[in-house]
């Protein structure tokens, strides 16, 4: 059996010992406090951020709904030419008697039978011919009564219905000159295709049904909808279509709106404005 190691060798030792025994509890420890102090800064980076306490002021705009239904002259400042899809006509702002769209076509070239002195502007013929197929494929065709009309047909029109129906009715019922949409070239007059006429109960029929739920959907709007006189000044013609591009269709649609309310809100002119004022937060 081999003899101790001598005292002094015994004494290194454990001093050795006790040297790495506190050398590996202070490295735990510091271990300990660097994963404390990150988990700190993750919780505060966390925390959202205290609410403002200033005063905060917010502006919106609102916009008036459109005028009664009264007669006037109102000359429009817009270019019919370059606004046909915005351009508002009702009974208080017309057209000038001048104006003629410059590029009108027969409905023909929209694939409709020919019709001598039915037109409607170039730019509508690619969705007009579209509804015709989308109705014709739905087993409800459609045909063209009235395109485009100019200032003294509406002026032969509106006096032929004054002298049969008197001054009020054809007043609800025809646009004076000047106030008609079919004279922009944009609006049509629809039918069960083959008709020679409608009245208000096409509406209810299935091709009426039909361009009610869909024409939208290329582009056309029906501006006087049922039960809304007093928001359009015309009564219900479910047959009288404008045009106004697919997107600006979907969006007065969208809106809940009457076609005459919707473009009310895009014309040129003063908007009112209210501020309100927010409470400290």
């Amino acid at each position: 059996m081999p003899p101790p190691p001598p005292a002094h060798r015994r004494q290194t030792s454990e001093v050795y010992r006790l040297r790495r025994v506190i050398a590996l509890t202070f490295a735990l420890l510091l271990t300990i406090a660097i994963l404390q102090l990150a988990q700190a800064a993750g919780d505060v980076g966390s925390q959202p951020a205290a609410a403002p306490t200033t005063t905060e002021s917010t502006t919106t705009t609102t916009i008036a709904p459109p005028p009664a239904c009264v007669e006037g002259d109102l000359q429009v400042l817009e270019d019919p030419n370059a606004n046909w899809a915005t351009l508002l006509v009702d009974t208080q702002r017309a057209i000038p008697a001048s104006y003629s769209p410059p590029d009108l076509r027969n409905i023909a070239d929209a694939g409709f039978p020919f019709t001598d002195g039915v037109a409607v502007r170039e730019l509508v013929l690619a969705d007009l011919d579209a509804l015709r197929q989308a109705a014709a494929a739905n087993g409800t065709p459609i045909g063209v009564l009235a395109g485009n009309r100019s200032f003294s047909r509406q002026q032969d029109l509106f006096d032929r219905r004054t002298n049969t129906l008197g001054d009020v009715e054809a007043g609800s019922r025809v646009a004076r000159p000047g106030h008609s949409e079919h004279q922009l070239g944009t609006t049509v007059d629809l039918a069960t295709a083959g008709a020679l006429d409608v009245d208000q109960a096409w509406g209810a029929s299935l091709t009426g049904q039909w361009i009610a739920t869909n024409a939208f959907k290329y582009g056309f709007i029906i501006s006087y909808p049922p039960e809304s006189q007093d928001r359009t000044c015309y009564d219900y013609e479910p047959w009288h279509l404008r045009y106004v591009g697919r997107q600006l269709a979907t969006d007065i649609i969208d809106s809940g709106l009457t076609s005459r309310e919707y473009l009310w809100q895009l014309q040129p002119r003063p908007l009112a404005s209210t501020t309100t004022v927010a409470p400290p937060g």
